[in-house]
């Protein structure tokens, strides 16, 4: 089974894709994506992200095969009544963080994170969602580092943590904290460079891996293809679906 833990519907203001959900399913689904964990792309422009979330649940409960991942953010004052929502959906596992997009740091997200393990939901922390050399010049949004995510992790050792859009370089520097840390990923979207997968799992990070496409903003064919390049059927078969099987509570 191949699970995408980052994928996203919506419109996105610096470039156009195509971002309804039909489309963006479609095009998972060509490649055998069987589970698709999608976010709502324009929550991250908006500064009160939750509005997007209803018209996610709704699209996505068309679907048999499209997990919702709502996007919380903690500065909004309705984040508690916000997630108590999420709960409310069968199918809502995770629940994203855009801190790049919002003035909050993650040392200050204690409360939310900790209502995240009573909950029973993991969380995926966007690192990115935009290569920098492709933002609009008016509009540079800097990358949150990984390493923050990791000691976020490391302080709630209960609740899952996805990094998400984490490169390569990123994740390598990072191999004994998420070795050491049972509740720590790191999803494959954005890692850059010659044989990046393959290094990873070199490294000894294969278990820590999950797949993600982040389509429509990347295409779903170069996600996968990173993935099953020069790697044995056991590490493809763990990083495109056996590791988020296991981690999150379908």
């Amino acid at each position: 089974m191949i699970i995408d833990v980052n994928a996203f519907t919506g419109h996105w203001p610096s470039h156009p894709v195509k971002g309804d959900l039909n489309t963006v399913r479609a095009s998972l689904r060509e490649y055998g994506v069987e589970r698709i964990c999608v976010s709502p792309l324009e929550a991250a422009w908006c500064r009160n992200p939750h509005r997007f979330n209803d018209a996610l649940y709704r699209t996505a409960g068309t679907f048999s095969d499209v997990w919702p991942v709502p996007v919380l953010d903690p500065t909004v004052a309705t984040w508690k009544k916000e997630l108590e929502r999420a709960t409310r959906e069968i199918r809502v596992k995770l629940v994203r963080l855009l801190p790049a997009y919002s003035p909050y740091a993650l040392e200050d997200t204690a409360e939310l994170l900790q209502t995240l393990v009573a909950e029973k939901l993991g969380v995926i922390v966007q690192t990115r969602l935009e290569d920098p050399r492709r933002q609009h010049q008016l509009a540079q949004v800097p990358d949150v580092p990984a390493g923050e995510i990791a000691s976020a992790a490391e302080r709630h050792p209960e609740l899952t943590v996805i990094i998400g859009g984490a490169r390569t370089g990123e994740i390598r520097g990072l191999k004994d904290r998420l070795l050491a840390s049972p509740n720590l990923y790191a999803d494959v979207s954005q890692c850059d460079g010659l044989d990046a997968i393959k290094v990873l799992v070199e490294d000894g990070l294969r278990e820590k891996l999950l797949f993600g496409s982040h389509a429509p903003l990347f295409i779903p064919y170069s996600a996968l293809s990173r993935v099953i390049t020069d790697l044995s059927d056991k590490d493809v078969s763990a990083i495109l679906g056996d590791n988020a099987e296991r981690i999150i509570s379908w």
